[in-house]
């Protein structure tokens, strides 16, 4: 049987909404069987909606796939972007893909972005006005967006009263894993505490729903169970329990109907989901708990505002050496990495700059002592690196194009070395198109292009990408390799493949041994 859930309207939509959906944002980066048993464990719990999106590296599918399964009426939500053309087709592919001839709730993908780059969002012939349309046929219940706008921006979303619900930012830490100095690329970005003070009480006031992303911070609140950190970074996060943070949010105002973590096992699911069950309100010392808590983590992570920048006397990219750190440290965002913007890009010195800096002048308005923290985290990614946990350097990168047709680069790979008879183990690649042709992801295309695994003994494991790679795109391919029956050393190839004879690449050789009673 299933749990009591919580369900709120949406706005002033007829959509209700359980009070805990789940993000799928992260599920490229865990095996697909897991992915669709974590979803499946949430809607038994009650969840009735899951947020996903066609960039999410095939999470489309995955949900698809999950909801086909399950008996319970969950509702598939997603969006587009793009020119007009590409945004209806967006639509009629989400209604195809899920099965529907209309969608509950549909709507804009990252609306400031679509605006930022001159897509046609607001006049005629436009997304909004393909919206209304939609949904004044019956085609589509409910309308929302998703932004990491500013806070005015995002009133000026409220009041024109358009969407039923917006996608917004909120945790009670005031940032993320991805918060970043936008003004030094020149966006302006959210305000995560405006959003949850004044944005909330507008919404309220204009009957507009909001849908809370980032509410665990991307893992700076809590520590993720499926994607493990490498480091908590602060002490006080040990303490925090997710489930009481995704509760101290929903009670912060009636605007929020519900609350949208990234959720990729098992005991996240459960975990989350009983986050929205009755009674979601939180005693009032567990709230102030929480705020102290956060007060003191502001001593020890770095919000990446970028004021102490033009303090430093080395010149430093300070909070972006920071936000790079902090993606992989915390790996369920590290897909989000911009390589311009690597650790070792911005700072190929081995050695930190404030070793030998003896003017450090720069200061930091919430008291972080930025070199003792710079150098913790430069430690820290010192130790990824030596581990072959992290991208490549440039120096890397200019010679580690391999093969011809297809032509990759191997930015990253997980790969055990160890493994117990019987086990089934994690692989990790994230992988470059480095040539000039597509590799498509589904079967039958003249493009299509595979992972093929050997062992050496003739055991041969396939592996499918979970969407399409341009050249010069990223992507990740995340499996458990096929358990072994005997224990022995065996050295595995990796090869991507050409469907059809069109050609193979081997990426990278492992050696693998399989032992009993598991790893050492």
């Amino acid at each position: 049987g299933g749990t009591a859930m919580r369900l709120r309207q949406l706005g002033r939509s007829n959509v209700h909404l359980s009070a805990v959906g789940f993000g799928t944002c992260q599920l490229r980066l865990v095996p697909r069987n897991q992915a669709i048993e974590t979803l499946m464990r949430g809607f038994e719990l009650g969840v009735n909606w899951v947020h996903t999106s066609p960039d999410y590296a095939g999470a489309e599918d995955i949900v698809a796939e999950a909801i086909r399964r399950t008996s319970r009426d969950v509702i598939p939500v997603t969006d587009g972007s793009g020119d007009m053309e590409h945004f209806a087709a967006s639509f009629e592919r989400a209604c195809e893909l899920f099965g529907r001839n209309s969608l509950p709730l549909w709507g804009i993908s990252c609306i400031d972005d679509q605006e930022f780059v001159g897509r046609n969002v607001w006049e005629k012939g436009g997304m909004v006005e393909f919206l209304n349309r939609m949904k004044s046929s019956g085609r589509l219940g409910a309308i929302y967006c998703t932004t990491h706008g500013p806070p005015d921006y995002i009133e000026g979303l409220i009041r024109s009263r358009t969407f039923d619900g917006i996608m917004l930012a909120y945790n009670p830490l005031g940032f993320h894993v991805l918060s970043s100095n936008a003004t030094a690329e020149g966006k302006v970005y959210e305000n995560i505490p405006e959003n949850g003070g004044r944005l909330f009480r507008l919404a309220e006031e204009e009957g507009v729903g909001l849908l809370v992303m980032k509410a665990l911070a991307g893992g700076l609140l809590g520590r993720s169970r499926a994607i493990p950190p490498v480091d908590v970074l602060t002490p006080e996060r040990e303490e925090v329990r997710a489930e009481h943070v995704l509760r101290y949010i929903l009670g912060r105002s009636r605007a929020v109907v519900s609350v949208v973590p990234g959720t990729c096992s098992l005991e996240e699911a459960e975990e989350n989901a009983r986050a929205g069950t009755e009674p979601v309100e939180l005693p009032a010392s567990t709230c102030l708990e929480i705020e102290e808590r956060v007060a003191r983590m502001h001593k020890t992570l770095c919000s990446r505002c970028g004021e102490c920048e033009p303090s430093c006397s080395q010149g430093l990219p300070i909070s972006w050496q920071f936000r790079d750190a902090y993606m992989w440290l915390n790996p369920g965002d590290c897909f989000e990495a911009v390589p311009r913007l690597h650790y070792f890009h911005l700072h190929p010195a081995i050695t930190l700059a404030c070793h030998s800096c003896t003017d450090q002048n720069c200061t930091c308005h919430q008291g972080l002592d930025i070199p003792l923290e710079l150098n913790r985290v430069h430690e820290l990614m010192l130790g990824l690196l030596d581990e072959g946990k992290l991208p490549l350097t440039p120096a890397q990168e200019r010679d580690a194009c391999v093969g011809d047709e297809p032509c990759a680069r191997v930015v990253y790979a997980l790969a055990p070395a160890a493994v117990g008879v019987g086990d089934s183990s994690l692989c990790r690649l994230w992988l470059e198109n480095a040539g000039e042709r597509l590799w498509s992801h589904e079967l039958g295309q003249i493009d299509h292009l595979h992972l093929e695994i050997s062992d050496g003994d003739g055991g041969v494991q396939t592996v499918e990408l979970r969407e399409d790679v341009h050249p010069l795109e990223r992507s990740f391919l995340t499996f458990e390799l096929e358990p072994f029956d005997s224990v022995g050393e065996r050295e595995l190839s990796f090869e991507l493949v050409r469907s059809g004879g069109g050609g193979r690449t081997e990426l990278l050789r492992q050696r693998l041994n399989a032992v009993a009673g598991g790893p050492a």
